[in-house]
């Protein structure tokens, strides 16, 4: 029996009327992490992070197309949900156009088709979505109209659907949801945290089943947000669908009577320390999760600076207010900021720190600096969420038509007239030649003569049928900066492969 889980995500989106998700991407980051610990989940575990439309539906068709009867099978979309005209739910990814919705979008009736025709018995899907993006405030559910019922569009033979609200709860604008937009998920950070303290093994005996599952995810999600409610549907499920296992293990029945009692330990609270983010979140009493997700990473960066001087200690953002406010857990945020002066636990935050040892110049956008570089970010073609990290040095004026760039997802080498544009996962891929050659120069005034020699270097980097080619001053240069730089990131997926997914 195998146990496979694959996580899709969508935190872009190319319609701007598609409000994006930032959070959906510590989600899948957080999700995948738990669920492929052997301790707890035990998956195997596949990750597709802003892919388009297409994409998705064929890594899930070929996810349940390659099951076999026996096999646990775990999909969690974190994304938005839109309904169309006539109430049918649609999942959206990168590239979905609300105008061509139907055509762009994966569609609840498609997802059911291939759990229909996969042979797996055990069946479970997390539905993580906002059903109501600012878009469709004029197509609302009323109450008494299913308009979009997710177990309805969904159920099916050995299925168990958690969603993370109800079919009518989505219609909810001015309260607080579990998939708003800047905000990381309350649902799957329920998800996370059941799994990774084992709090859904409520018969204590070392496994956690769907429905025990769902409602330990249940109760934390409407800890925070009391007017919402995860959903479950089960459908003819097989055998004893376990879910994951309690890092803890068993509990025993009765305590063994030649040993003292030990005093029950308490069940993790929202105080305990997290490996990753989102962290757990709390009412009134953490750091504002907005910020947390939007300076996380340059806080980190700053801390971990060698080159600063002037100290950055907690708090290190500022605190929610008011009793329905909800903040990140501060004892959590400041544990996850001070394990990254050991070991970044953020590729961005790891892309810094190894351009910093190599030297290379890195871009603050706040900066004057930062502001000089418009045209290089223009040559880069950055997208609208990508960011310009650092670029090699090659002196106080940033020469934006001979450089090599570093983007938050990107290198990018322009030569002057050329452009490689290179995904980090795709390095290995790029090739750095050089060749050499000495040129006689010679020089005189009126009192002497002199000459010499100088070696000029040629240096041709390419990816494909692209090729960029740097001549002194830069030939030299652009080659070691460049070798460095794959070699490093060679070092950097070995350790951290999930980042490359």
């Amino acid at each position: 029996m195998a146990r496979r889980a694959l996580v899709v995500a969508a935190s872009r989106y190319d319609d701007p009327r598609l409000e994006h998700l930032p959070g959906a991407d510590a989600d899948a980051l957080a999700l995948s992490e738990v669920l492929r610990d052997g301790a707890i989940g035990g998956f195997e575990v596949g990750v597709l992070k802003n892919r388009t439309r297409d994409e998705v539906a064929r890594s899930v068709q070929c996810f349940f197309n390659a099951a076999a009867p026996e096999d646990l099978l775990l999909l969690h979309l974190s994304c938005h949900g839109i309904k169309d005209s006539r109430g049918r739910l649609h999942f959206a990814a990168r590239d979905t156009e609300v105008d061509t919705l139907e055509a762009s979008s994966l569609d609840a009736d498609f997802l059911n088709d291939r759990m229909e025709q996969s042979a797996s018995q055990q069946i479970i899907l997390l539905l993580d979505c906002c059903y109501s993006g600012a878009f469709v405030k004029g197509l609302r559910t009323r109450a008494g109209e299913h308009a979009v019922d997710v177990a309805g569009n969904l159920g099916g033979r050995g299925r168990f659907i958690i969603t993370s609200s109800t079919s009518l709860q989505y219609s909810h604008e001015d309260g607080e949801r579990s998939r708003d937009g800047a905000k990381p998920s309350v649902f799957t950070t329920a998800v996370v945290q059941s799994l990774r303290h084992g709090t859904g093994d409520r018969d204590g005996d070392g496994r956690v089943g769907a429905e025990e599952f769902y409602r330990d995810v249940c109760d934390r999600v409407r800890r925070i947000l009391p007017d919402q409610t995860p959903t479950l549907s089960v459908n003819s499920a097989t055998g004893d669908l376990v879910v994951a296992f309690n890092p803890a293990g068993p509990r025993p029945s009765r305590p063994a009577a030649v040993e003292p009692v030990a005093a029950a330990t308490p069940e993790p609270g929202l105080a305990a320390p997290s490996t990753n983010f989102p962290f757990d979140p709390v009412k009134g009493s953490g750091y504002d999760i907005g910020e947390v997700m939007k300076h996380l990473n340059q806080v980190i960066d700053l801390v971990s600076d060698s080159q600063r001087t002037t100290p950055v200690r907690p708090p290190y953002f500022s605190e929610v207010s008011g009793k329905r406010g909800i903040g990140y857990d501060k004892q959590q945020v400041d544990a996850h900021i001070e394990r990254h002066l050991a070991e970044p636990a953020d590729f961005e935050i790891a892309l810094r720190r190894l351009l910093r040892e190599q030297g290379a110049a890195l871009i603050d956008a706040g900066t004057s600096v930062g502001r000089r570089v418009a045209k290089l970010r223009d040559r880069c073609h950055l997208l609208n969420w990508e960011r310009l990290i650092g670029h090699v040095g090659t002196g106080r004026i940033v020469n934006w038509r001979w450089a090599v760039a570093y983007t938050s997802t990107h290198l990018c080498v322009l030569d002057g007239t050329h452009l490689l544009r290179v995904s980090y996962r795709e390095l290995s891929s790029l090739s750095v030649s050089s060749t050499s050659r000495w040129e006689t120069w010679s020089g005189s005034n009126d009192q002497a003569g002199w000459s010499g020699e100088t070696e000029v270097v040629t240096t041709t980097v390419r990816f494909g049928a692209q090729a960029a080619v740097f001549e002194e001053p830069y030939g030299e240069l652009m080659r070691d900066a460049l070798n460095a730089f794959v070699a490093a990131m060679a070092d950097l997926r070995k350790r951290h492969p999930d980042w490359f997914a």
